[in-house]
């Protein structure tokens, strides 16, 4: 049990936790065939396909500045047109238009190799810049908290993503704790609601005290279901929007 969520990861435990959630993506990623590669996701429109070309885009933008630099002025340019991230995702799709299933994923497997050193690498001048509000993280975060954890995250969340649209194993990664208690993290910081305790089930479990110490109200839920709920995705936590705590974690939403 965790009263109080962990702080932010320190670089070399960032760049642990990326490599180990590279290495059970890939490993799904091998086992699919092309109707699973070409199957539609609740990420929609994308299929697998599309979110891996993402996932490569992310890691192309770690491993080589240019491209992480003309993906930011991208999105710096069309802020109040489209959501800062979206126009991300936008240009990591569009630099791998047409690339075959295989070439996508030995394009990943090589960029997996070098990303998540990379991104402990990256120079401080661009670390320590605030992340724009139109990211969707917490005021104050900056492009560190972005390249040392929420990307790690959204490999997380994609894998199941993935393993919903192809009916493949969710191969478990040895990390998957830490990575939710960085989620649960993000949840203290921003919630404005009476304190809970939350203790999740499932996949990952744990007990965490949010909002301050010694909550009255405690709620269970399924870890996978309520990360999901969090990010937008549907909502399968059981929750109920007549009781006012439920209501405000359903109204949660993080940055994955």
């Amino acid at each position: 049990m965790m009263d109080i969520p962990a702080a932010a990861p320190t670089r070399g435990q960032a760049c642990l936790l990326a490599e180990a959630e590279y290495a059970a993506l890939l490993t799904m990623l091998r086992g699919l065939d092309d109707p699973q590669w070409a199957a539609p996701t609740e990420c929609a429109p994308w299929s697998v396909r599309d979110l891996v070309a993402h996932l490569a885009g992310a890691a192309d933008e770690a491993v080589h500045l240019r491209v992480q630099l003309r993906h930011l002025r991208a999105a710096k340019a069309r802020i109040g047109e489209a959501e800062f991230v979206d126009v991300l995702n936008e240009e990591q799709l569009a630099d791998r238009t047409g690339r075959p299933y295989g070439e996508l994923l030995a394009e990943l497997t090589e960029l997996a190799i070098h990303a998540p050193k990379a991104r402990m690498r990256t120079p401080w001048f661009i670390r320590r810049r605030p992340l724009p509000i139109e990211a969707g993280g917490p005021a104050g975060d900056t492009l560190a908290y972005l390249l040392d954890v929420i990307y790690t995250r959204d490999i997380w969340m994609h894998r199941i993503d993935i393993a919903r649209a192809t009916g493949c194993e969710l191969v478990r990664s040895e990390v998957e704790d830490a990575v939710v208690e960085q989620v649960m993290r993000d949840l203290d910081r921003t919630w404005t609601d009476d304190p809970v305790r939350i203790e999740l089930t499932g996949r990952v479990s744990g007990t965490w005290s949010i909002g301050g110490a010694s909550p009255t109200t405690r709620i269970a839920l399924d870890a996978v279901a309520a990360c999901r709920l969090w990010s937008g995705r549907s909502d399968e936590t059981g929750l109920q929007p007549d009781s006012p705590v439920h209501n405000a974690l359903l109204s949660t939403r993080l940055l994955f």
